[in-house]
This record gives C-alpha cells, structure tokens and sequence, in this order.
C-alpha cells in the first residue's frame, strides 16, 4: 500500500473511509485495478473479502477461483498470499459497494447478515430503526469486526430518543472499542455522549474506563476499584459480568497481584448467572491443582466478541505459565496467531515475551517485542506494556552480554514514570542492572540491589529470570563472604515456594543448597550435577557447575576445574549467556597459570615422570626406563600431584596438555 494511504489508513478513526484510492494507486495500481474489475462478481467478493480479512487458510476457499487470478496464490502449508501489496490495495481501491455487499456473504457465512441486513445498514444510506442498528452491531461484535459493530451503536446512539438507552448504546460501543484497544474511540465516544444520562453511562461503560484506567493511565489500582464497583451494582447480566471479568482478569494479569486472584474466583463462584466458559475457565485455573489438566469447553461457533477474545488470551497466558512449570512450554501455545484483536496481540505478544526470556529464546523475544512496540505506537495505548517489551529487550541484551546497549536502555527506562506503579516490571529492570554489575565484577552492588528487594513466589516460577535470582543472591553473598544472608534467603524461598510450584524453581533452590555446602562438601554439587544431565534445565546446570568449578580450583584439583570450566562455556553460549562468559575465562586463565605454575615448580626427574605418567606408563614401565624402582616413582607422582593440583593421572594428562596449549599460545 503507499505510504500516504497507509498512513491515511493507519490513523483514520473510521477506516470505513480511508480505505485506498484509486489515484494513491499510480500507472501499476490502475492496471490492477481494471484487472481486478474484469473479474467475474463472485471472483471479486473473494478477493475483497481476504483484502479486508488479512490473513485466511485456503481450505476456506474454491481454489479453482482463487487460482484464476493473478492477486494471490496458494502457498505449500495451505495458506493464501497475496503476490505483492500493491495487488491487495487495488483490491481495496477498486472494490464498489456491491463487492462489498457479496464480501460480507463470503466473510460471515451467516444468514444473520441477510436477517439483520447488517452489511446494507452498514454501507447503505437509509436510515434505519435502532433495533435493526443493534442486531447489526451484535453480529458484527461476534464477527470480530469492532469497528463496524461501534459504527452501527454510535448510529443507533443518535437515533435513540431515550436518554437512558442513548447512553447504553454509546456505553456499549466505548466498551467493544476499548476491548479491541482503540482508546482513541472511547474518548471520542464518551465524550460526544456525556451530555446524556450520566449515571447510566458511567454504569455501563465501566468496562471501558477500567482498561483505560489500567493500560493508558498505567493505574491497576484505581482500574479493580472500578470493575468491582461495576459488579456490586445493578443491571447485571451475563454478558456484563463477562466483560467486567474479562477485564479484571486482565488487571490482574497487569498487576501481577496474585491475591487478587482469589477475588476473582469469588466473585465468579457467586455469580447467579451462567458464565461464559472461558471466564469459567479461567477461575478453574487459578484453583486447581497447578499440574492438573483444566479443559475449557466452548460452544461451536466463533465468538468474534472482544471480551470473549481477551478472556480467551489470559487463560491462554495462565495454561501456559502452568504448563512452563512442569517444563512443557513451547512458544506456539502462548501465541493466538493472526488474530483481528489488537489488544489481544499486544498482550499475547507481551507475555509471550516473558515466557521467551525465561526460556532463553531471544531471536523470538525481539520478535514478539517488536509487536508490543509496534501495537503500542500507532494502535493501543499501553505504556505498560511498551516499557514491558522494552525491559525485556534490556533483559535480553543484558543476559548475552550486550552491557552498553543494556545499560543504555536501563538508564532511559528508570526514568519512565509507569515504573513507579508497576513493581514486577522495576524488579526486572533491576535484574538488568543485576547482570550488568556482576558481569564487571562489581558483586557488592549487584547484592545490595538483590538483598533489599523482597522476593515474589510468581516472579520465581514464572517470571522472565525466574528462580535464578535467588541463585544470584546465593553466588554473590557467598563471594562477598556473607553465607548467613544466603541461606536466611534460601530458607524463605523454601517456605513459600509450595504456594507457587516449579519443577526448575525445586531445581534451583537445591543447586542453592549444593553451593552453600561447597565450602565444607562437594558432594551435594555433584550429585546435582548428575542428575541435570536428564533435565532441561541448560543454563541453571552452566551456572551451578560454574560455582562448582571454582570450588575445584580453590581445593587444588586445577586440572579437573578446567575442564569443567570448558563445559560450562559451551553450556552457556548455548543458550547466549554472555553475561557469564567474562568470569568462565577469568577462572580458564587462572586454570593456566596455576598449571604453569606447577609444572615450573618441577625438578626435572619429577618433569620426566610426569611426562610418561601422562602417556599412560605404569610405576613399573616407567621405572624400567629412569633406572628407578616403581616404589620411587610413586613416592615422586606423590610429590607431583598436589604440584598440578591433581589427583588422578586422567587430570595429569589434562594439566600437561593446558601447560602446552599455553606455552604454545605465548
């Protein structure tokens, strides 16, 4: 599309009228265009209805009539595409009112749209009674297409004669906007009624003013406040208490209050009326046991309606922030794919982020950053979650090693006033400033930030670093020499870890416990080590082996240290750890002078020895060569091996080979 009409398109607050023309189009788009009208009628009522609907699966449509032109084609997976953007704004551009009209047969597969002749009363001219404006606002709410549905509302608004429907009608259509994200409209729509009955409006359109309250103006607070006021009120019928639970279930979700919950499931448990099931399910999720299996049972039909969507995005967050306790969380599961809902994609993508970030998934995390970024400039206005996404892309550079471009954005990010609220997001961004410090050494800072902050169960089962700050906290403290600070830590993640469980939370918190007991046994860190070799676990593993290695070295064992040292680089460049990889090479080096050291410590016999020790002689073989008794030589290797800080000839053979590799290298 060109950019102008793009542009046109992008801001219009009514898209119905900036659709491209024929003039933006040029000498390309003119041909199209003519291409396009030569198509027989029922050809071009497919092709306006995909030019409209963005994406479809091809098994939706007559392949033949999609094959007899030359706008779109078939691709191997069975989706349809069209071969270039200037096909589909001519599609748009050239399209006339009856294209319209056969469209909508071919877009809503619904004899609704003839019963309630909502396609006519929407791109005709008469002016038709309210009742008839309101069923089509209903059908096109249910066919995921907001924008029509409020058109049809604000029309039969201004035709109403009773102050009391009037502002219903116009609630109705600030609620459908909001859910879909379109701010812009709620305020526009408030704001041309609210010279009508006042008590009713604000009644009625708290569910605008809640997701206003929570993603404009960043205020989960003030947000529960107004649905739960909506809720004790009157009117109430199932679909009201469905959107006012949808957006509550979202400011939790914002909040990331997990209390809150338990308000939710309450109210929902005491609700007369028969929910909608994904509400319903959504309370089941919160109660049952996290590792059991909640199926939410819809009924056959898309439900295109905003609420019903967003209801769907949060259980579909809340299954997968289950599913990622057990281990079980693909990226595929959280997404909801190309679906028309704004406010549904930038929350699936917000929280799709995170999960990607506690996964260490960072091609995918810019990914779907770039949506929440993208949503949150030029469609919904969310500053919560645009300073989200761009804490999760300083997390993501922080994380790999990235420290200029991570600290940059952390400084600019500090300054964001949304911070102040929204303390799980200040607690990442400190996480940042975690890694940053501790990459360059500066232990006591990084601890002092992890110390006076309090801990949250949620954030270390399910949170973007997840349980490994508490691993942070224990390697810091007992760097710094503060081994009570790490196990009072310790004890209290302990306590209140069986309120959130997690199978990589348990696995932590024992790697927590092993390097604590490192300094008086190494036992606990090697069965651990064992045993992750059969878990997912990658970089909680690199980390604990980590500390483990350095325990080698400081008891002498420098051979064996070293190559520990060598998997725990690979290990974490697996997964992009760069943050880490600074202190792996500090230890390498400090592997290789040890060696060095030793080996100049030798006396040349002791050198020999040594040397055909490593080849793998025997006392005896190597006696028969030195002229000495295999008794002598063994008093010798005794004397050599805490030289090299070994205890095997296995690590004799290793600490020979780096003290070679070194000398080569200088």
């Amino acid at each position: 599309m060109p950019p102008d009409a793009s542009e046109r398109v992008g801001q219009a607050s009514d898209w119905l009228g900036a659709l491209p023309r024929l003039a933006d189009l040029g000498a390309q788009g003119a041909a199209l265009a003519a291409e396009y009208r030569a198509l027989p009628p029922g050809l071009r009522a497919r092709l306006l209805a995909l030019a409209l609907q963005g994406e479809t699966d091809a098994t939706a449509w007559d392949r033949e009539c999609a094959a007899a032109s030359d706008f779109v084609e078939i691709e191997d997976w069975g989706s349809l595409r069209w071969r270039a953007p200037p096909h589909r704004a001519a599609v748009l551009a050239a399209s006339v009112p009856d294209d319209h009209r056969a469209a909508a047969r071919v877009r809503f597969a619904d004899p609704a749209a003839t019963r309630g002749r909502a396609l006519h009363l929407l791109f005709g001219g008469e002016s038709p009674a309210v009742s008839e404006l309101v069923d089509a606002a209903t059908f096109f709410a249910r066919a995921d297409r907001p924008s029509w549905a409020v058109h049809c509302l604000v029309r039969a608004a201004e035709a109403s004669v009773d102050p009391d429907a009037t502002a219903a009608l116009a609630a109705a259509a600030a609620n459908i906007a909001a859910f879909d994200g379109d701010f812009a409209v709620v305020e526009h729509v408030l704001y041309r009624f609210t010279d009508t009955d006042t008590r009713v409006l604000l009644r009625e359109s708290a569910p605008a003013r809640a997701l206003r309250q929570a993603l404009p103006e960043s205020d989960p607070a003030a947000a529960r406040t107004t649905i739960l006021a909506r809720l004790r009120g009157d009117a109430l019928t199932p679909d009201t208490i469905g959107e006012a639970l949808a957006a509550y279930a979202l400011i939790n979700l914002l909040a990331a209050d997990v209390d809150a919950w338990g308000e939710f499931v309450r109210l929902t448990a005491a609700t007369p009326a028969s929910l909608h099931p994904e509400i319903v399910g959504i309370a089941s999720l919160m109660t049952a046991p996290y590792d059991a299996e909640v199926q939410v049972v819809c009924p056959p039909g898309a439900d295109g309606r905003g609420w019903v969507q967003l209801a769907a995005s949060v259980a579909r967050i809340l299954r997968t922030h289950r599913a990622l306790r057990v281990g079980a969380f693909l990226p595929s599961a959280a997404g909801s794919g190309q679906v028309a809902n704004r406010l549904v994609r930038i929350l699936d993508a917000t929280y799709l982020g995170s999960l990607l970030a506690h996964t260490h998934q960072w091609d995918e995390l810019q990914a779907a950053a770039a949506v929440v970024l993208e949503a949150a400039a030029h469609t919904v206005s969310a500053p919560l979650l645009r300073v989200g996404a761009e804490v999760m892309l300083a997390f993501g550079e922080a994380f790999r090693g990235e420290q200029h471009h991570a600290r940059t954005r952390a400084d600019r990010l500090l300054t964001e006033p949304v911070l102040r609220r929204a303390f799980w997001l200040r607690a990442l961004l400190d996480s940042v400033i975690v890694m940053i410090d501790a990459s360059e050494g500066n232990y006591e800072r990084a601890m002092a930030l992890l110390a006076t902050r309090r801990p949250d169960a949620l954030a270390l089962t399910v949170g973007a670093y997840g349980p490994m700050e508490l691993f942070d906290l224990v390697d810091y403290a007992l760097l710094l020499h503060q081994e009570d600070e790490a196990m009072a830590r310790v004890e209290y993640i302990r306590a209140v870890l069986p309120q959130q469980p997690s199978e990589r939370a348990a696995f932590v918190l024992a790697a927590c416990d092993a390097v604590i007991a490192a300094r008086r046994t190494l036992t606990p860190a090697e069965e651990l080590l064992e045993r992750s070799e059969s878990l997912p676990f990658v970089y909680e593993s690199a980390r604990l082996r980590l500390v483990y290695a350095e325990r080698l070295r400081a008891a002498r064992r420098t051979a064996e240290a070293r190559r520990h040292l060598l998997r725990v680089e690979l290990d974490l460049m697996s997964v992009q750890a760069g943050a880490w990889l600074p202190r792996v090479r500090r230890e390498l080096r400090a592997c290789s002078r040890e060696v060095a050291v030793g080996v100049a410590d030798l006396t040349e016999q002791e050198a020999r020895i040594a040397e055909l020790a490593a080849g793998g002689l025997s006392n005896k073989e190597i006696g028969g060569r030195l002229y000495l008794s295999p008794r002598t030589v063994g008093g010798h290797l005794y004397r050599i091996f805490p030289k090299l800080g070994v205890t095997t000839r296995a690590q004799l053979r290793d600490a020979l080979s780096t003290e070679a590799d070194v000398a080569e290298r200088g």
